[in-house]
Parts: structure tokens; sequence; C-alpha cells
């Protein structure tokens, strides 16, 4: 397995996953910024891997999902296999779940029955899915969320730590929802909301995008 750009702290639950499903990593290539990896043994930097590629499938470690898309797409053109989803061991799957290529989902996870997986999501510990979840390519979701039954979450999607969503609840692409939200009702397209209960906010911080403030 190649770790593919890994400046963020998240890489370190990305490297512990492959240590319990005991997948050797090949390299953890950095693309730029400060490599966060715990075995600092694998970094090749990306200058030194297009000077020698390597063959083995990747996985973009991002939590944003703009990040994870340009991650894997510049995998790709360097002729880089993207990596089924790596999935914890600790994580309960129904059998009747469907994940996608390029998919992490860390440890602790539950995932219930007919639930349906995009590429490139992004799942962190502890999160919670109902039944009939739809997930679309490139979600992000914080640790220790829980999503009720048949929830539908659009594209590029992200939703903080410690969120609670209703079941049959929509919420469009791009949309953010602050951490420790409760969602109650449906989120537009593009929408940013936040609270217990969500309602319309606006950003604090450009640097933050899961830093919301007050309503718009």
């Amino acid at each position: 397995m190649i770790l593919f750009g890994v400046r963020s702290p998240l890489v370190v639950e990305f490297e512990e996953t492959c240590q319990r499903l005991k997948i050797t990593l090949t390299a953890c290539v950095s693309v730029n910024g400060t490599p966060r990896v715990l075995d600092q043994s694998k970094i090749i930097s990306l200058e030194e891997f297009d000077r020698a590629p390597l063959v083995a499938p990747f996985i973009a470690c991002a939590f944003e999902p703009q990040r994870r898309q340009v991650l894997i797409q510049m995998g790709l053109q360097r002729g880089l296999r993207l990596s089924t989803a790596l999935i914890d061991p600790t994580a309960i799957l129904a059998h009747s779940v469907r994940v996608s290529e390029g998919t992490f989902i860390n440890a602790g996870t539950v995932i219930g029955a007919a639930s349906i997986i995009g590429q490139g999501v992004l799942i962190n510990r502890a999160v919670s899915l109902g039944h009939h979840t739809l997930l679309g390519d490139f979600v992000s979701i914080g640790p220790g969320s829980t999503l009720a039954g048949n929830v539908r979450v659009g594209p590029e999607t992200m939703i903080g730590a410690g969120t609670v969503v209703l079941p049959h609840v929509r919420i469009g692409s791009g949309a953010i929802v602050g951490a420790g939200s409760l969602v109650l009702n449906d989120v537009p397209e593009g929408g940013r909301v936040a609270g217990h209960p969500a309602t319309p906010r606006t950003f604090r911080s450009k640097n933050n995008p899961l830093d919301l403030t007050g309503p718009e």
C-alpha cells in the first residue's frame, strides 16, 4: 500500500489500520507540507517518487474532500492504481453494505444494512451509520458522528465530529455540518449549518471549514 499525501495528522490512523490488517506500507509519498507519518523510514518526496515510480495500490490521506480529490488525481496521473477500500478490522459492516475504492473506514465504525458508500469517502473512528445510508463520493465524516437510518449525503460534503443526523434527512452536495450538530431537517446543496438544532451559519475562519459561527 502507498499512502499518498501525508501531511494530515489523520495519516497515522491510516498507518494503524494498515498495521492491524498486516498490510505492508510500500511508501508514504509527501506531496507538500510536513509529513506526519509514524514510520519516517517510509517517507519519500513526490520528486523521488516521480524518478522511481513504485507499483502498489494507493490511498489518499486527507480529511478535506477537495484535497483527497486532488491527491487521487495526482496518483492516477502517475499510473498508480487506487486501492480497494481500506477498512479497519474493528469496523462492523453489514454484509449488504457496498463500499467503493479509495475509501477509508476507521476503527470502531458500524455501518447498517443496505448502505452504499461512494468513492474516496473518509469515515473517521467510532462513526455509526444506520441502514440504507447513502454517502456520495468524497464525503468526510468526523469521529463519533451518528447518522440514523435512510440518510443521504451528497458528494464532497463534510460532517463534523459528534454530529447526529435524524432519519430520512437529505444533505446536499458540498454542504458543511459543524461539529456537535443535531440535524433535524434537510440541508441544501452547499449549505452551512451547525448547532443544536442545526441552523444556517457563516464561516468564522477560512482555515477551518468546520469552524462556524452565528446565523446568516
